[in-house]
């Protein structure tokens, strides 16, 4: 192999285990959506040199029924980031949205519509390089919380009203 080839390849696998190191983990606000917010995160923390996954689209809007959903399985490496942080980062986001959470849905006090839902677990087994396979899963409305798709979507998927 000539030498120009192995420095190639040298600066691709240096390149791409130091991805995750150009990102920062998001700042909670209310302009972005939680797909975004979660994505940052993910990047942010993915561990490994490698990640096949970082290719594959995680955001996946549902025009039909109103809501765009977003899922991710990755390696976090626990020095960058944890579960409970994504928790805690979701939970920022839900009080700037005025909502608090009920189970996995973060929920509008006022309304007690469902703004968003936000779930993070990891599954007990381990990625090639060591760290902890996590799996991220959220939903949120296209346009509103009062859109009338949404709402019967969030029902389909488990969020409860409150009966009066």
């Amino acid at each position: 192999m000539s030498k120009t080839k192995i420095l190639f390849v040298f600066a691709c696998v240096f390149t791409a285990s130091c991805i995750s190191d150009l990102y920062s983990k998001p700042i909670p606000n209310i302009s972005d959506d939680i797909s975004t917010i979660s994505e940052q995160f993910v990047k942010a923390t993915r561990g490994g040199v490698l990640d096949v996954t970082a290719v594959i689209p995680g955001k996946v809007y549902h025009p039909r029924d109103g809501y765009i959903s977003y899922e991710r399985f990755w390696c976090i490496d626990e020095e960058k980031g944890s579960v409970e942080e994504y928790i805690e980062l979701m939970a920022q986001v839900c009080k700037l949205k005025d909502g608090v959470f009920k189970g996995e849905w973060c929920v509008s006090q006022n309304h007690h519509l469902p703004l968003f839902s936000a779930t993070i677990e990891q599954n007990g087994t381990t990625c090639t390089g060591g760290d902890l396979t996590t799996i991220i899963h959220n939903r949120e409305p296209i346009s509103s919380a009062t859109a009338s798709e949404w709402l019967i979507t969030a029902e389909a998927f488990g969020f409860e009203r409150e009966v009066k």
